[in-house]
């Protein structure tokens, strides 16, 4: 079967791969759409993805597949299922690896809750259960827009953004959007979102329409934001751009009592942040299966327009092209379809 491989760092091709088996608790799916991850996949591509520099490997883990096949002792999936994140497995002795091995004409899903019932001692996957079905009549593209938008609206809650938090977003990508359009829905009373390209910060406040804008260039960061809110700094700092720098930056627009998350994964070829073990400094797992219920029904009554994201839409054999546009910042969401 075909599928999206990086041979090696910077090198990208569709290819043939060998078809993973399908286990009992599995499913088979076909590939409908997937996405590109602006921060994470780049990082893979080029080979500085923290213990993902090794190659061979199959990409992707923004993908929607429809469930063809079930395992015998599959219950929570069925055929013309739509599912989140499907992805190939290799046995060590084929020369391939999965980062996260979405970008394949056929992958698995696994029916987790299935397993956990017959057997308990299982437990609880770190990041809940993130191959979930989509709601009856999804548009697949919807679906793969929601990846992110479902990770980043748990984080934001498991952060604790509300009505009492001023917020500091650093980011103008498709996460950084996401957090200040959460942390607005969440009632936070100021929301500044600070980028480092003019194009970029203008680009990413018409979609979600912060309360201000920083250039991080002006190098004058926390001053703005002391500026902004009267003396006080910020009581979350959100950090959605995987740069080490940020953090340091960052820690310093804190009010008393602040706390700074961590949500990009900075590349390998950075040394660690300053502030990294500072006790302000949090590294937040999210769980984008506590709120799949509820991001649909937000889209379903118009809170949310997914769609907003995405800036292109390409074929898969196209996606060099896309991680072009994306790298020239011609586009903000790239959509591949299968």
């Amino acid at each position: 079967m075909k599928a999206i491989v990086i041979e090696e760092a910077g090198r990208l091709v569709m290819r043939d791969v060998p078809e993973t088996r399908m286990g009992d608790y599995q499913a088979r799916t076909r590939l409908l759409v997937g996405s590109i991850c602006n921060s994470t996949d780049r990082k893979l591509l080029d080979g500085t993805f923290p213990g993902c520099t090794a190659f061979p490997a199959v990409l992707g883990h923004e993908a929607i597949g429809e469930v063809v096949a079930v395992g015998s002792k599959v219950r929570n999936y069925k055929p013309g299922d739509l599912v989140i994140r499907p992805r190939v497995y290799f046995p060590k002795e084929v020369n391939l690896r999965e980062y996260f091995g979405s970008f394949a004409a056929q992958g698995l899903v696994t029916d987790q809750w299935a397993l956990m019932e017959d057997d308990p001692s299982l437990g609880r996957g770190q990041f809940g259960h993130p191959q979930q079905v989509l709601p009856s009549g999804t548009d697949p593209a919807l679906g793969v827009l929601a990846i992110t938008l479902k990770e980043t609206l748990s984080w934001t809650r498991r952060f604790g953004i509300g009505p009492d938090t001023r917020v500091l977003v650093f980011g103008t990508g498709p996460v950084g959007v996401a957090f200040v359009m959460f942390a607005k829905l969440a009632g936070a009373p100021q929301v500044i979102l600070a980028g480092r390209t003019p194009s970029s910060i203008e680009r990413a406040a018409a979609i979600s329409h912060p309360h201000a804008t920083l250039n991080v260039a002006d190098g004058r960061v926390p001053e703005r934001v002391r500026e902004m809110t009267g003396g006080a700094g910020v009581e979350r700092v959100i950090e959605g751009v995987g740069d080490t720098s940020v953090i340091d930056l960052g820690v310093q627009c804190l009010s008393p009592g602040g706390l700074l998350g961590v949500y990009g994964v900075p590349p390998n070829t950075q040394s660690k942040a300053l502030h990294a073990d500072d006790p302000r400094v949090r590294f937040i797992n999210p769980d984008e299966s506590e709120v799949h219920k509820e991001f649909f029904a937000m889209v379903a009554n118009k809170r949310l327009d997914p769609f907003a994201f995405m800036s292109h839409r390409l074929p898969f054999r196209e996606i060099e092209r896309g991680f072009d546009l994306l790298k020239r910042r011609e586009a903000f969401k790239v959509v591949l379809d299968w």
